[in-house]
């Protein structure tokens, strides 16, 4: 490893004495497949990762996988007390089931998002811009998991326009994150 790098998978596999494909099996916790992978292997390589400070790259693991394990959460004001509670409730929810929630203000999330930032997104509220909207229509047409928390959704409003779920009412920050949890995870799970 070089001084001031910071430590890869190769770096734990030279120091703990195994292959990468054996460090990439303990770190993911998979058995190994058909081979097992014994006990002193694997706190040879768990010691190996304390001591040289390995901390996994998420955008690798992503590009790997082709998931990033986070959620956006859009956020247009987090002065509004509503939406500054529905953020800290997904923040404390998403990581419950595999996600990391990044919070997201103003027009922000648009890019993120557009190059596939993360794996969905939940709006707390609607969309403010035609920018807004139009950014919500592509990622549907993309199939990009998405909700929409909304006080009111009319006839005419986007969030009833198809590609995305809503989620309607004025419950408890709490219980519409809540809502929006088991919207976006249903999508994303589909």
């Amino acid at each position: 490893m070089r001084h001031g790098s910071k430590p890869t998978i190769r770096d734990v596999a030279e120091t703990a004495g195994v292959s990468l494909t054996t460090v990439s099996y303990v770190l993911s916790g998979r058995s190994g497949g058909t081979t097992r992978i014994s006990q002193a292997t694997q706190d040879r390589v768990h010691s190996a990762v304390r001591d040289l400070g390995y901390v996994a790259n998420r955008a690798a693991q992503g590009m790997r996988r082709g998931r990033t394990e986070l959620v956006a959460v859009a956020v247009a004001d987090l002065e509004q007390p509503r939406d500054r509670a529905i953020a800290t409730a997904l923040a404390g929810i998403l990581p419950e089931h595999g996600y990391q929630a990044v919070v997201l203000l103003g027009g922000a999330w648009r890019q993120f998002m557009l190059s596939g930032g993360a794996d969905g997104v939940i709006h707390t509220c609607a969309p403010e811009t035609g920018d807004d909207s139009g950014t919500m229509a592509e990622l549907a047409a993309r199939g990009m998991a998405q909700v929409l928390i909304a006080d009111d959704a009319g006839a005419g409003s986007p969030g009833v326009q198809g590609g995305y779920d809503v989620v309607l009412g004025t419950d408890s920050p709490q219980v519409l994150a809540e809502r929006a949890v088991t919207a976006l995870l249903a999508r994303l799970r589909s």
